[in-house]
């Protein structure tokens, strides 16, 4: 999968999304402006506070009909990884 930096990235989850994943690292302000954009969210306050991650796409056995990959999130740069901007939801946020 590829997306390009500022792109949200809209991912299959079984059940309501843990988290909002938008290519590259932005400001809260930044994010929250693309999610409302394409609909992703209603209001902000659906979500809590932008935070700047890496993610590394992982093939997965028992991932859903469709998908062979997963979005596997880091605190850390590292070799394969990307800038990747979080907004949790819920418990997560």
């Amino acid at each position: 999968m590829r997306y390009n930096d500022g792109e949200y990235m809209n991912l299959i989850w079984d059940g309501p999304p843990d988290a909002y994943y938008i290519k590259g690292h932005m400001t809260h302000e930044q994010g929250i402006e693309i999610l409302l954009g394409e609909c992703a969210i209603e209001d902000e306050k659906d979500v809590g506070q932008a935070r700047q991650v890496y993610g590394r796409w992982s093939m997965q056995g028992d991932a859903p009909e469709g998908c062979s990959c997963v979005l596997r999130i880091y605190k850390e740069s590292g070799r394969g990884r990307f800038k990747v901007t979080e907004f949790g939801v819920g418990i997560f946020a």
